[in-house]
């Protein structure tokens, strides 16, 4: 059982209460108190409430921040400044994640997996998680048929310099974006404004990068890509497919829901962010057997 500390008690301490309370009832964890700025009461929902200063002095595992969700990386950094570990600190949001589980989280956090993706789903799931990048695969896309190159030739690619390519025009932000080449794999890096910046992130991330703990994903509606996907030596991989298919490590959108319809890439998107109940992306990226969360009628 955790120790658990929280920091603050505004919208996102109600919006995650009831989430709380579950992983308490389970014996995952005990709330030892709540650090506020402006003292009202002695208890709130039967939780002693002190000072942060206080609170941050007390022997606890983890530390929920349950300020301003907007405001969260510039909390965390703050309490690292003063030399919390940052793999203590939590958001408190993370409890509403669909089937949390305390004990999952805190695996995820301490393996450090590093989420490689061709297109927004690392991103997302990331952010879903609360989780800091480890990654260089964010923010960016890679198209399909390079992206399965640079996987077949991960080590020669990944030492490979990033340099500038182009500029691409993206319809939907109504502005360019630099096209960057690792090797001769193109590198879409449509959520910047410049390759000096883009440049910068992907070296930033590279080196927080922990190759023991790869997650690969990738999407495709190439049934030839996915074969060839399936035979990559990764052990943690999945790969996304509009069709239906018997490989190891594709989840098929359409064996599972038969009428399913849309843009695909759209829809892997969605289940990232939660959106749509499919996978426990914690069993997911834990390395779990039963991560799906839907299964075909007996």
């Amino acid at each position: 059982m955790y120790k658990i500390a929280i920091i603050y008690a505004g919208a996102t301490y109600e919006s995650a209460l009831n989430h709380i309370r579950i992983q308490e009832l389970l014996g995952k964890i005990k709330v030892i108190g709540i650090g506020m700025q402006d003292i009202y009461a002695e208890y709130v929902d039967g939780y002693p409430v002190t000072t942060i200063e206080n609170i941050l002095q007390q022997e606890w595992d983890y530390l929920l921040i349950a300020g301003q969700e907007q405001n969260f990386a510039q909390m965390k950094a703050l309490l690292v400044s003063i030399g919390i570990e940052a793999d203590r600190i939590f958001s408190i949001m993370v409890f509403s994640l669909p089937m949390f589980d305390m004990e999952e989280y805190v695996q995820f956090v301490n393996r450090k997996v590093s989420i490689i993706s061709n297109h927004c789903w690392g991103g997302f799931t990331y952010h879903s998680l609360k989780a800091e990048f480890l990654s260089p695969f964010i923010n960016m896309f890679i198209p399909q048929a390079d992206y399965i190159r640079l996987l077949e030739n991960y080590d020669v690619y990944m030492n490979e310099k990033v340099k500038y390519y182009k500029n691409e025009y993206e319809s939907n932000l109504k502005r360019e974006y630099p096209v960057a080449l690792l090797g001769d794999i193109e590198l879409h890096f449509n959520h910047y404004k410049s390759f000096e910046e883009a440049e910068q992130k992907w070296y930033e991330r590279k080196q927080r990068m922990n190759e023991k703990r790869l997650f690969v994903e990738m999407q495709t509606d190439s049934e030839e890509l996915a074969e060839r996907f399936d035979r990559l030596p990764f052990k943690q991989k999945v790969v996304f497919v509009p069709f239906e298919t018997k490989l190891t490590s594709a989840i098929s959108l359409k064996k599972i829901n038969a009428n399913y319809s849309g843009v695909f890439y759209e829809s892997v998107n969605r289940l990232a962010t939660g959106q749509q109940a499919f996978y426990n992306i914690l069993k997911l990226l834990n390395g779990e057997r039963d991560f799906l969360r839907v299964s075909e009628k007996m």
